[in-house]
């Protein structure tokens, strides 16, 4: 009888040790680091959607784990395998033990970061539309809270100026962001850009950071195609700023036309009153006449220094210009141009 006691005891201790062994090496190796990485942050890309209970494994096939056993255990301890994390980016931190690991990739499931691509496009309107294609936003409620006047003078800005804000790039966000929240993450990228070098160069031209981007914005819709004029440009239009000539610049007449697809301007369209139009009223138009690429704002703060104040497309396809310091070298290049328009047919 005591034997078959002992051999009972014996049996239920060992069921109990099956049953509590994995729970005391759940708490032996929760608090354990054993993300593999060179580096400090681990950029994380998940193409298609992936269940907590498969996430073991699919860390340890990415290379991220050695093991899937204290995960897994952890993901079910926690009872979140029936949950999913979404496609997208995840940051995930060396420094992190398992249990922080499961618990971040919980709370980032539904919160995890995109790349988001904000491009130099004409105006608000379009860049609110391929922000909202990205992101799950109303682009009309974007537009409307940069066409927000308290939202304007909050960062600074008025109607006009407000677009300047804005730093094309592509940045890490949060895919839950919602529309106020990207206006703030805009404005925080802005002051990250406008460094106190930056903001020293403008000083030393004369220019607020508003007036730099305005400037930058015509001498990139003036040169589209060639970036390495851009510098050479800007500084023609500081000569003639410094000169109190009229800036001229055929894209602001565009922009107050509503015509920026127009390939030709005649001395009818440069009749249009508006504060844009560059031929009829002196300095710089009101604000930016696109969202402007961040490497012309530093082409206009690195500006070339030369006596350039006039210029005129290449009679070619090759996007360049032809640059003078007297009005009779540039009246030469004008007519060449106009002539090889009109052989081109191009009205």
């Amino acid at each position: 009888m005591k034997k078959f006691f002992y051999i009972l005891a014996i049996s239920f201790l060992a069921f109990l040790a099956y049953l509590i062994f994995p729970f005391f090496n759940l708490f032996l190796n929760k608090e354990k680091k054993e993300i593999l990485s060179d580096t400090n942050k681990i950029v994380l890309k998940i193409k298609e959607d992936i269940s907590f209970s498969e996430i073991g494994e699919y860390l340890v096939n990415k290379d991220v784990l050695a093991s899937s056993n204290t995960v897994t255990q952890l993901i079910k301890f926690k009872n979140y395998q029936n949950n999913t994390l979404k496609k997208g980016k995840y940051i995930l931190q060396k420094k992190w033990s398992n249990n922080q690991l499961v618990n971040q990739l919980f709370l980032m499931r539904n919160q995890h970061v995109e790349d988001l691509y904000i491009p130099s496009v004409r105006s608000l309107e379009i860049l609110c539309g391929r922000l909202s294609s990205q992101l799950d936003l109303d682009s009309s409620k974007l537009l409307h809270l940069f066409q927000d006047e308290d939202i304007q003078q909050k960062y600074g800005f008025n109607s006009n100026t407000f677009s300047s804000i804005i730093i094309p790039n592509t940045y890490e966000v949060y895919t839950n962001i919602s529309e106020d929240k990207l206006i703030e993450f805009i404005a925080n990228k802005y002051k990250i850009f406008w460094n106190r070098e930056r903001m020293e160069k403008a000083a030393k031209l004369g220019f607020t950071q508003s007036e730099i981007t305005i400037l930058a914005s015509i001498v990139q819709m003036e040169q589209q195609i060639k970036f390495d004029e851009h510098s050479k440009i800007a500084g023609l239009y500081i000569n003639r700023l410094k000169r109190n000539m009229k800036l001229q610049a055929d894209p602001t007449v565009k922009f107050a036309l509503k015509m920026p697809n127009l390939r030709r301007l005649y001395y009818k369209h440069l009749e249009v009153d508006s504060p844009y139009n560059t031929y009829k009223y002196k300095g710089l138009p009101p604000g930016p006449i696109c969202i402007t690429d961040p490497r012309v704002i530093d082409a206009v703060l690195n500006y070339s220094q030369h006596d350039y104040i006039f210029m005129c497309a290449k009679p070619s396809y090759s996007g360049y210009h032809n640059f003078s310091s007297t009005n009779a070298q540039h009246e030469k290049f004008k007519k060449t141009y106009t002539s090889w328009l009109s052989l081109e047919k191009i009205n």
